[in-house]
C-alpha cells in the first residue's frame, strides 16, 4: 500500500466513522436540523437540493474497509407528494481500492412520500451491498470505530444483491408500519486487507461462510417510538417488531455444527421474528432507570439460513463475555456450536435468542462542567457539551436451538431455557456524552477477566 493511499484511507475513515457518532452526542442547545431533509456527506452536510453527492456508508469493517458512495440525487414535490430518487455507485477501500466485484456495488432508490407526519410512502430499490448478519446488536459507529482503531470487528457480513419494493404507513413522525418484498441473491464475502490504526497488518477473524443462493423475502415491520429524544432519551418507549417470511434454494451451504443444522433440504422456507423493546424512565432530574428486552428467532418452517441466525456476547449484548470466544468442551449458549471445533469465524448459529439489559444512570454536576457547557464546542454547526453520567448495568442473555430437547442447548419450540443457564454480567461506566468508557465483569463465568471497552453511543 502506498503512503498516499494509506493517508487517504485514514482521512476518509476518520471523517466517515466519527461524524455520525459525534452528531449523536450533541447538547441540548444545539441548533436543530431536519434529519429527513439533511444528509451527512463525507466532506460536508448536503441539503435536499438535487445534485451530485459524495458520501460514506457510515461504517468501516474487515470486508469493505470504507464504502464510498457517489452519484446523483433528485428531490422534488408534486402536490402533497415528495419525490426522492438516487443512483449511487459504491467503491470500497479494501485492498487499496482494488477494482474487483467485491469492492464494487450500487444502491438505486426511488420513493414517493405523502405527509410530513401521518401519511404513507411507496418505494422501490436495487442494491448490491454488504449487510451485517446481526445489526441489532451494535450501532454502525461503534462497530466502525472498533474496527478502524483496534482491529476488532464485532460483526459478520454477507452480500445482498437484488431489488425490493416497500410500502410504509407513517402513524407519526417516528412511528410506522411497513411491508417489504424483495428478491435477492446472497453470497459470502471474504475478509480483506483493511487498514487499522493499531494492529495494522494482523490477520482478521475469518468472515464466516453463509448460505449462498437466491431468496425471496416478505417482511412486516412495526416501529413505535414515544421517546422524548431520539439520541438522548429520558422517557418513553421504543418498540421494534418484525416478521420475516423467506424462501429460497441455496446453491452453497456454509459450514455449521452438527446440532445446529441436522437436516439439509434443497428448498428452504422459514419464518423468523425479532422484537426489541426499550423503556426509558426518569426518576429525578438527574437519575434514570432504563431497560431493554430482545427476543428473536425461528417461528415456523425449515431451519434458518446461517445469515438469519442469532448469538449473544460481546460489547453490544453481554460485554463481560468476549465476542466469539471459543471454549472447548463447554456448552456454547452464545453461538450455539455443539462443543466441538466451530466453523471458521465461529459464526452465530442460534435459532432463538433472548437478551435483557438494565441500567441505572446518574448525571454528575459541578461548577466546572457548568462552566465548560456555557459555550458548547461547535464542529460543523453541531454543539457538543460535557455531560458526565455514571452508569451501572446488568445484562443476561443466551441463544438456543429448536428441535428434539437435548441438554441445555436444544429446546422444543414451545419451551424456554431456565434463567440459570443464561450468560450474565455486571458493569460500571462513565458516559461523557461524546464517548463513554465502561468495565464489565462476567458473573456466569467468574474466572473470566473483566473487559474494558469504549462506546460512542449510549448502550441502548
Amino acid at each position: 500500500m502506498t503512503t498516499t493511499a494509506r493517508t487517504m484511507q485514514v482521512v476518509c475513515a476518520l471523517l466517515a466513522c466519527a461524524a455520525p457518532a459525534l452528531a449523536r452526542a450533541q447538547g441540548v442547545d444545539t441548533v436543530q436540523t431536519d434529519t429527513a431533509a439533511d444528509r451527512l456527506g463525507l466532506w460536508a452536510r448536503t441539503s435536499r437540493a438535487s445534485g451530485l453527492v459524495l458520501s460514506s456508508g457510515k461504517t468501516y469493517n474487515r470486508v469493505e474497509g470504507l464504502p464510498v458512495y457517489i452519484g446523483p440525487v433528485f428531490h422534488d414535490s408534486v402536490g402533497a407528494a415528495d419525490l426522492n430518487a438516487s443512483v449511487m455507485g459504491i467503491i470500497r477501500t479494501a485492498d487499496t481500492f482494488h477494482w474487483d466485484s467485491q469492492n464494487l456495488g450500487h444502491r438505486i432508490a426511488a420513493e414517493m412520500r405523502v405527509g410530513r407526519g401521518r401519511g404513507y410512502a411507496l418505494g422501490v430499490s436495487s442494491y448490491d451491498v454488504m449487510t451485517p448478519v446481526e445489526p441489532w446488536q451494535l450501532p454502525d459507529p461503534d462497530a466502525a470505530l472498533a474496527a478502524f482503531f483496534w482491529h476488532r470487528d464485532f460483526r459478520d457480513y454477507f452480500n445482498r444483491h437484488g431489488a425490493k419494493a416497500t410500502a410504509t404507513f407513517n402513524m407519526s413522525t417516528r412511528s410506522s408500519f411497513s411491508a417489504d418484498w424483495s428478491d435477492e441473491r446472497w453470497s459470502s464475502p471474504r475478509e480483506r486487507s483493511v487498514f487499522t490504526i493499531f494492529g495494522n497488518g494482523k490477520a482478521w477473524r475469518a468472515n464466516p461462510v453463509v448460505d449462498a443462493g437466491r431468496f425471496h423475502l416478505g417482511v412486516l415491520r412495526a416501529n413505535i417510538d414515544t421517546r422524548n429524544n431520539q439520541d438522548n432519551p429520558s422517557t418513553g418507549w421504543l418498540i421494534v417488531a418484525e416478521y420475516e417470511r423467506g424462501s429460497g434454494r441455496p446453491t452453497d451451504l456454509g459450514p455449521a455444527s452438527p446440532l445446529a443444522r441436522p437436516i439439509v433440504t434443497p428448498q428452504v422456507t422459514y419464518g423468523r421474528g425479532l422484537v426489541d423493546v426499550r423503556r426509558y424512565n426518569r426518576l429525578s432530574p438527574t437519575t434514570w432507570v432504563n431497560a431493554r428486552l430482545v427476543l428473536g428467532g425461528w417461528l415456523n418452517g425449515d431451519d434458518l439460513p446461517l445469515e438469519r441466525r442469532f448469538s449473544v456476547g460481546g460489547v453490544g449484548t453481554v460485554p463481560g463475555l468476549d465476542f466469539r470466544k471459543y471454549e472447548p468442551g463447554t456448552v456454547d449458549v452464545s453461538q450455539c456450536s455443539d462443543g466441538g471445533q466451530p466453523p471458521p469465524g465461529n459464526p452465530a448459529q442460534c435459532e432463538r435468542v433472548a437478551l435483557a439489559q438494565l441500567e441505572y444512570r446518574n448525571e454528575l454536576h459541578s461548577s466546572l462542567f457548568d462552566f465548560l457547557n456555557a459555550r458548547p464546542i461547535r464542529l460543523r454547526g453541531i454543539g457538543f457539551t460535557v455531560q458526565p453520567t455514571v452508569v451501572a448495568f446488568v445484562d443476561a442473555g443466551r441463544g438456543w436451538l429448536v428441535g428434539q430437547p437435548s441438554g441445555t442447548l436444544v429446546y422444543s419450540s414451545n419451551s424456554f431455557p431456565r434463567f440459570g443457564t443464561f450468560r450474565t454480567d455486571v458493569g460500571l461506566g462513565l458516559d461523557l456524552g461524546l464517548i463513554g468508557i465502561y468495565v464489565a465483569k462476567a458473573v456466569s463465568s467468574p474466572d473470566e477477566p473483566a473487559n474494558v471497552f469504549l462506546r460512542v453511543h449510549r448502550r441502548f
